[in-house]
């Protein structure tokens, strides 16, 4: 009888215990969305005045490198599997010579968004969708002496990443490759990269 009671007891404990653990678990599978990440790719650009900095960088550099800047995403659910997000991301399009002189192009974007996960049964990937305003900083010369800032465009960037947490919540990481496109004072291009992402939803 007695050892009979204390497994009533305990049973009744656990499921005590229990309401609150899948209450926060659902709460965080509708809460917050904060993601970091950093990619490598490449760019296009598609009108003349760009076009023409960017192959003068390249004539006198030694190493080109360009690097997608994945630099913070943040928001909260509509649904388990939508959320909307505000975006800060950009693109750095760095040039070096071997006396350790830099030019470099930065389109920046700042954006409003959408992530979702269509799949029903294994929630891994996420599809997402950004578009805002964007701007591009030329910097050049002898230390990056010189600079040019231009006027605010327009940015639009598609993403596809695996979420390796399949259920959602809790901190995990997440790869994939994302395509960004600009009109920036008429001038256009097009990024591309793969990347890596911290990730808490």
């Amino acid at each position: 009888m007695c050892g009979m009671t204390r497994t009533k007891a305990v049973l009744c404990l656990l499921v005590f215990l229990s309401v609150p653990i899948v209450a926060l678990a659902q709460e965080r599978a509708r809460g917050i969305y904060i993601d970091v990440g950093l990619g490598f790719g490449g760019i296009r650009y598609f009108d003349s005045d760009t076009k023409t900095i960017a192959k003068d960088f390249n004539r006198s550099a030694d190493t080109h490198i360009t690097v997608d800047l994945n630099m913070l995403t943040i928001g909260g659910a509509l649904r388990d599997n939508v959320y909307l997000v505000g975006t800060i991301a950009g693109v750095g399009d760095g040039y070096f010579d071997s006396a350790n002189n830099q030019s470099q192009i930065t389109v920046a974007m700042y954006g409003l968004g959408v992530r979702y996960y269509p799949l029903a049964s294994k929630k891994n990937l996420q599809l997402g969708l950004d578009l805002g305003t964007g701007a591009m900083h030329v910097m050049y010369g002898q230390s990056n002496t010189s600079d040019d800032m231009s006027d605010v465009g327009f940015s639009a960037r598609v993403s596809v990443g695996w979420d390796f947490d399949s259920t959602m919540t809790g901190l995990t990481a997440m790869a994939g490759g994302d395509v960004m496109f600009n009109i920036i004072e008429g001038d256009k291009s097009l990024s591309y990269a793969l990347f890596l992402k911290l990730l808490f939803k």
